[in-house]
């Protein structure tokens, strides 16, 4: 799971990439990311919230999920680890130790298949503690932004781009 721990929330954010890498679903945001030799390392997708807390997801090239929680409220070092706790009525909490990526956001791992899983993807509320803050999360369409997302993943699998 640290394999992505050099994938930071920056790389998503920063430049655009070239159409075929990027995807929408609703009002998420997605793209393929590659690395500086270019080949495929993972796909990304956010729901940024400009006023309060940005959430997306990663998935890897082997189908490691995780998710990416930002806010202006938190502050850490990023390549650092931070233990977090996810809650979802009806389910047992979630507890993961979280890769810090940008100095206001962390990439928690998912199990795959799990849980917690079928809860986002139904779009149930959950709230994350992070470092004593805790956000109350709710965004609409996560299921099909998770299913773009593996279609992302599964489409750019073994691929490479070069830059000119």
């Amino acid at each position: 799971m640290r394999l992505w721990a050099l994938t930071g929330l920056g790389l998503f954010l920063a430049a655009a990439s070239p159409g075929g890498d990027t995807f929408e679903a609703g009002d998420w945001k997605g793209r393929a990311n590659f690395n500086g030799q270019g080949a495929f390392t993972d796909c990304t997708v956010l729901l940024p919230d400009p006023e309060g807390t940005t959430l997306g997801f990663l998935m890897t090239q082997g189908d490691e999920l995780g998710m990416i929680v930002a806010d202006s409220a938190l502050t850490m070092k990023p390549g650092a680890q931070k233990p977090v706790l996810v809650h979802v009525d009806g389910l047992e909490t979630y507890a993961a130790m979280a890769d810090v990526v940008a100095e206001n956001g962390v990439l928690i791992p998912i199990e795959t298949g799990g849980p917690l899983l079928n809860a986002l993807n139904e779009g149930k509320e959950f709230r994350v503690s992070v470092r004593e803050k805790e956000f109350t999360l709710q965004r609409p369409k996560t299921g099909e932004a998770l299913e773009a997302l593996k279609a992302c993943v599964k489409s750019h699998r073994g691929k490479s781009r070069t830059e000119l």
